[in-house]
């Protein structure tokens, strides 16, 4: 497949490694000559410097004969107007990133096809919807939802006074535990342990799981036996995510408090939100802090545009009094320093919105896409063409990649946590856990011809 991608920043860059290890026809706009020269240097694609709403610039990247082109520069009109150009070349597919709330009731009340755009990713609410959820799994440290909410994969740290701790995992039958769930990875000491029958659940573990949505309450209090669902919950940052955030967890938990720095976002975010505290402040300050009840809050979530205020407020949130802390941030490398920082939970919406382009551009065989960037794995839901490889065996007579496994498969109505005698059938959705080097060769399983 043959794909332009506009815009180096962190969706950029991430997408274009991903597709090019794929081994698709990668070409990547970007008109910051210094982030141009850094992806060049890192990247295995053909990096053009120059602005993607230029049509020279579009023709030099070979826009007509483009399966796809992704905008995802940092200006929404930009990348709308990248998309109408590249339609009006004959680019195939054209996905567009828009971030503006207005924009999108726009693109909805008109049409993406007005505009010329097949997809729209939007990291602030995708952000949102991730936060949420793990608001509804209190303990979760990761979350993703598989065959339309019906296959859940969430992670949890292992405490030592756990039921799980000390427990072999041949121990955890479906006889003992009539609420099904899966284990399908262990990380361990930096290292990621496959689990089989005979290894152990040990202290500051965090174990990544599977299990049919109705599994999560018995399981949640299991893992967890003190867990409590959040009565309530302290935001900071009247951003789309933190709006978003707020508006949606206002329904579910009895008091959401909202805290703004700027006074007029304040007041303007205070008369959409009626259901809502919104309460003016620094979240640096103690004393605003103590104002918005931190020592009560089942949890802090910091999403404001500000990574490092992000940081420093949730380490002084916990400190105060918070039970759980969340943050949002776009730099990667933060989500590998939180352990000594006792955050608990760190949200990157730009790899979230990776993870959606990848499912758009990877399309039929995969529908959902969960990177799990800690393990440098993938959590993909796949399915099976008639005829493909892996409907024709049981799973322990396929050679599945090193370092994966299939762990659960919705039939119908049916949630089936796999095991080796499991038979996957085709037009089933199948989850799979597996590294990211080895996603062309599920791909190859999943369909009757040899995936370019």
């Amino acid at each position: 497949m043959k794909l332009i991608i506009c815009g180096a920043g962190v969706i950029g860059f991430n997408l274009a490694g991903y597709l090019s290890e794929d081994g698709h026809e990668v070409n990547l706009i970007e008109h910051r000559q210094k982030i141009a020269m850094k992806a060049s240097e890192k990247l295995d694609v053909r990096v053009i410097t120059g602005s993607a709403a230029e049509p020279s610039i579009l023709e030099e990247a070979g826009v007509a004969e483009a399966d796809m082109v992704v905008a995802v520069t940092n200006a929404d009109i930009t990348n709308l107007a990248i998309c109408s150009l590249a339609a009006a070349y004959g680019a195939k597919k054209r996905i567009a990133r828009v971030r503006d709330a207005s924009l999108n009731d726009v693109l909805e009340k008109f049409g993406m096809a007005h505009f010329h755009v097949d997809g729209i990713i939007n990291p602030d609410m995708v952000a949102a919807q991730a936060i949420a959820k793990v608001m509804m799994a209190p303990g979760s440290r990761e979350v993703a939802d598989f065959a339309d909410g019906e296959i859940l994969l969430r992670a949890f740290d292992i405490q030592e006074d756990s039921p799980l701790c000390d427990m072999k995992l041949t121990d955890l039958s479906d006889r003992d535990f009539p609420w099904p769930f899966l284990v399908i990875a262990i990380s361990r000491d930096g290292d990621v342990v496959m689990p089989r029958g005979e290894d152990t659940i040990q202290t500051d573990d965090r174990i990544y799981v599977l299990l049919p949505e109705p599994s999560l309450a018995e399981f949640l209090t299991f893992v967890n036996p003190g867990v409590k669902m959040p009565r309530k919950v302290i935001i900071y940052g009247a951003t789309n995510t933190g709006e978003n955030l707020a508006r949606d967890l206002a329904g579910t938990i009895g008091e959401v408090v909202l805290l703004e720095e700027n006074r007029a976002l304040a007041e303007r975010v205070a008369g959409r939100l009626k259901s809502v505290t919104v309460i003016h402040g620094q979240p640096s300050e103690a004393d605003i802090l103590r104002e918005c009840g931190i020592e009560a809050a089942d949890a802090f979530i910091a999403v404001s545009g500000n990574d490092h205020v992000n940081l420093v407020s949730a380490v002084l949130a916990k400190k105060l009094g918070a039970k759980t802390t969340v943050i949002t941030t776009n730099e990667p490398d933060y989500v590998f320093i939180i352990g000594a920082l006792d955050i608990d939970v760190v949200i990157n919406p730009r790899l979230l919105a990776t993870d959606q382009i990848l499912r758009l551009v990877r399309g039929g065989r995969i529908s959902t896409v969960a990177t799990l960037s800690e393990l440098k794995a993938e959590v993909l839901e796949l399915i099976p063409e008639p005829g493909s490889p892996v409907t024709r065996k049981p799973l322990h007579s396929l050679k599945l990649p090193k370092g994966s496994i299939i762990g659960a498969i919705r039939r119908g109505s049916e949630v089936i946590l796999a095991s080796g005698e499991t038979q996957v059938m085709e037009g089933e959705q199948v989850i799979v856990f597996c590294r990211e080097d080895v996603v062309p060769q599920f791909e190859k399983l999943f369909s009757r011809k040899r995936v370019l």
